[in-house]
């Protein structure tokens, strides 16, 4: 079996034999093998291949150009040749044999997957796939177009199974797992919302009442500051719930710090939505609610 990584730095092992990115052949050649190793399994036609390698402008004689480095990949990696080969060629391009051939990215794909019936991936699941997250994903690529592409597809599929992973745990009862994951999901998302509340509810059933405000806070500001909007109202209603949920009395007793940290928070909302109408930030009311029962 041949094993491909495509988290952090590109390694292949195989015969016993460890590649680094430098063994390949050249960037050309190892972009290819990364093209293909994204898909095993999958034939890769050769105008595919040369579009995403020359960003859209190959040269005249690509065919000849990729036959070239296909055969650099096979000398240096031993894939074999034939139909028996790791890397094959088909009627219009090559594909790596899933058979022969182990890729990291592609384990984690399924491991993130729907199941068949359509249920969300579960959090152990979720889990194992963190575990094969060991970089970041074509790390030798920072520039080339298709590897960027590929690098935010996987982040968007990512946040979403963590999100609903979190979500499973949270329900299952599971805080330090929920939490966990949504940290992992707002990480890759800045600016899921779906992300966000899971993260602050986690928080909130971890105890973290403070926290789970300042996370509703660093959304807000975050939204505002890039996309010039406020959360929506879903958000809205969990962060009223987290403000109501939360005992300034209890605080004061067990937690001086976090007493301090809500005051500040509610008093940071209350100063920015104090122009604003009332309806139009429906925590405003509850903030100003808090802040004069404080008695601060």
């Amino acid at each position: 079996m041949i094993r491909i990584k495509l988290f952090g730095p590109t390694v292949v092992e195989g015969n016993g034999v460890r590649r680094s990115a430098a063994d390949l052949g050249g960037g050309k050649p190892r972009q290819i093998l990364e093209m293909l190793a994204l898909e095993p399994g999958t034939p890769v036609s050769k105008d595919l291949l040369a579009e995403r390698l020359w960003e859209g402008q190959p040269p005249p004689s690509y065919i000849a150009t990729l036959e070239s480095y296909i055969c650099v990949l096979r000398r240096r990696l031993d894939l074999g040749r034939g139909k028996t080969a790791a890397l094959a060629t088909t009627h219009s391009g090559y594909v790596l044999d899933p058979e022969q051939v182990e890729v990291d990215v592609a384990k984690a794909h399924a491991l993130l997957a729907d199941a068949p019936d359509g249920a969300a991936a579960s959090p152990a699941r979720v889990l194992q796939a963190l575990e094969l997250i060991t970089g970041t994903l074509l790390i030798n690529e920072p520039y080339a177009t298709w590897a960027n592409q590929e690098r935010e597809a996987f982040a968007a599929q990512l946040s979403t199974a963590c999100t609903q992973a979190a979500h499973r745990a949270s329900v299952q009862g599971d805080a330090s797992t929920a939490l966990r994951l949504a940290r992992v999901a707002v990480h890759q998302s800045h600016f899921s919302e779906a992300a966000w509340q899971e993260l602050m509810r986690a928080l909130w059933r971890s105890g973290e009442r403070s926290e789970a405000l300042r996370a509703y806070a660093d959304l807000r500001a975050g939204m505002l500051d890039e996309l010039g909007v406020e959360p929506g109202a879903v958000s809205r209603r969990l962060y009223v719930s987290i403000l109501r949920g939360s005992s300034l009395a209890t605080a004061r007793e067990n937690d001086r710090h976090e007493l301090h940290t809500l005051l500040r928070l509610l008093r940071q909302a209350f100063e920015a939505g104090a122009d604003a109408d009332d309806r139009s930030e429906p925590g405003l009311r509850e903030v100003r609610r808090l802040l004069l029962a404080s008695g601060v």
